[in-house]
């Protein structure tokens, strides 16, 4: 696939400027880690082996989310779409256990449970509006390029993400306390969120950042895998 020095360059190039994005989108649209890893390789090993005949028709950035989009859909439709209701229910049950680990990192842990129960409160959302909601919010590309990734007006996808915002607003406002801190929330995380004071660094975090959500900002607190630097051995 990589024939030259110079191939091997453009393709490490590509990797350092989209890898983490695309691992981002791979994981707000998937729940299981393993399969975040397949589809996030796949794209990777779609857009390597598509490479020589890219001609230009279409920016870099808009070729490889149209690639990341077309591959990480087919494994999103196999995961069920949630109600609200559903979702809410399920965040209300017993309290998390503290894994009883040697050496456990708390607050890695923590993170990390946060960063799950996120995503899974995105299942509300159809694949289609999801995967322009984790676009734009997330992974901030414009609307023009999603709508042309997406094959939709840029009216269509505006309206989509809007929609996706109130919904995931008013969901997040009574049962987030990341997302509103003075929230009585009754997250199965709740406890252990305060006892870290991750509400504090999600805070600190909204006043640094212009235009963020809390699943922007937990992109930011959360170390996000590139499983992309994996074939150019890069790590």
């Amino acid at each position: 696939m990589v024939k030259n020095n110079k191939d091997t360059v453009f393709i490490a190039n590509l990797v350092e400027d989209y890898g983490r994005l695309v691992s981002s989108i791979c994981h707000r649209m998937i729940q299981d880690e393993e399969t975040v890893r397949d589809a996030a390789q796949e794209a990777w090993l779609e857009i390597t082996k598509s490479l020589p005949s890219f001609r230009g028709g279409s920016k870099i950035s808009t070729w490889i989310y149209t690639i990341t989009y077309r591959t990480v859909m087919r494994y999103a439709k196999k995961e069920k779409v949630y109600s609200a209701k559903y979702v809410g229910d399920y965040f209300r049950q017993e309290e998390i256990k503290l894994p009883n680990s040697h050496g456990l990192d708390k607050k890695l842990w923590v993170k990390q449970m946060c960063d799950k129960c996120l995503t899974g409160v995105l299942s509300c959302l159809n694949h289609e509006s999801r995967m322009a909601y984790i676009m734009r919010d997330v992974a901030r590309v414009s609307y023009e390029e999603i709508a042309e990734v997406m094959e939709q007006s840029s009216a269509s996808i505006r309206q989509m993400i809007s929609r996706s915002r109130r919904k995931l607003q008013n969901f997040l406002k009574d049962e987030c306390v990341l997302h509103n801190a003075k929230g009585k929330c009754s997250c199965r995380m709740r406890k252990w969120v305060l006892e870290v004071d991750l509400v504090r660094e999600y805070q600190e975090l909204t006043q640094s950042m212009a235009e963020v959500n809390v699943f922007r900002e937990t992109e930011e607190i959360i170390s996000r895998v590139n499983y992309w630097r994996q074939f150019l051995d890069l790590d």
